[in-house]
């Protein structure tokens, strides 16, 4: 199996990477850093004794988006795990135009997606990474952005991890005539650079809270699980069970 993975030189996207290549496919390393993605493909080479492809794509920015697609149009891809996220402390904006979180975790992921479907074999595979925050927060009204003047770190990540998985359950009653699969990866709380929020308390946070979460390859194995199965429509959650996608 060809797969793409973007977000590849992340914590938990390293171990997806290895765990996908010890298992026999074939993976696309998708991220923004080409230093990184060298230095990730150098040492798969070196353990698996296989090179691996990578491409440089940057979600914050849906021109890098549509490059990055076309450099794919002429290859076949039997899944797409869509590893890379951002969970910004402050508000911004990126080349878009639109709140960087948001662009991030939904709309250029799901441009992405979209852009990639005539390059899916029948069968594919794909997979968002979605959070149990979207369900902390009561959103009286769904919208597709999140204005300044309210905004939140686990808001705005809560709200683009409850969009994307909406879509995702759409997607997959919308693929189904092509038995292409679609399934969320819920990795749950996991020992990354993400934990930290930049506050008085994360020193407390990495003594007394980092030790008891998950670690990155056990949330991997929860993103292949996803991608590998014969199922459709669900969350598969770390560290075992799936749920139905609820839209």
């Amino acid at each position: 199996m060809k797969i793409l993975l973007t977000g590849a030189t992340g914590a938990i996207g390293k171990e997806i990477a290895k765990g996908l290549t010890a298992n026999g496919h074939n993976v696309i390393l998708a991220c923004r850093s080409e230093w990184k993605a060298a230095s990730l493909a150098y040492e798969i080479k070196a353990e698996y004794n296989t090179t691996p492809d990578t491409l440089m794509l940057d979600l914050a920015d849906s021109k890098s988006v549509k490059e990055a697609a076309g450099k794919l149009s002429h290859v076949r891809l039997d899944g797409i795990i869509h590893n890379a996220g951002v969970m910004n402390g402050q508000y911004r904006t990126g080349p878009d135009g639109r709140e960087d979180t948001m662009n991030v975790n939904y709309h250029n992921t799901r441009m992405l997606t979209e852009l990639l479907l005539p390059a899916l074999n029948d069968g594919a595979g794909v997979v968002f990474t979605t959070s149990a925050t979207r369900t902390w927060f009561p959103f009286q009204k769904i919208t597709d952005d999140i204005p300044a003047d309210c905004y939140g770190r686990l808001k705005a990540y809560a709200l683009s991890k409850k969009l994307i998985t909406r879509y995702a359950g759409h997607l997959s009653e919308e693929l189904k005539g092509r038995d292409i699969r679609v399934n969320c990866t819920d990795p749950g709380v996991v020992d990354t650079p993400m934990l930290s929020m930049g506050k008085w308390f994360d020193p407390l946070t990495d003594i007394f809270f980092r030790p008891f979460c998950f670690k990155p390859r056990r949330a991997a194995k929860t993103a292949i699980r996803a991608v590998t199965s014969n199922r459709t429509g669900r969350i598969f959650l770390t560290p075992w069970g799936s749920e139905k996608i609820k839209v």
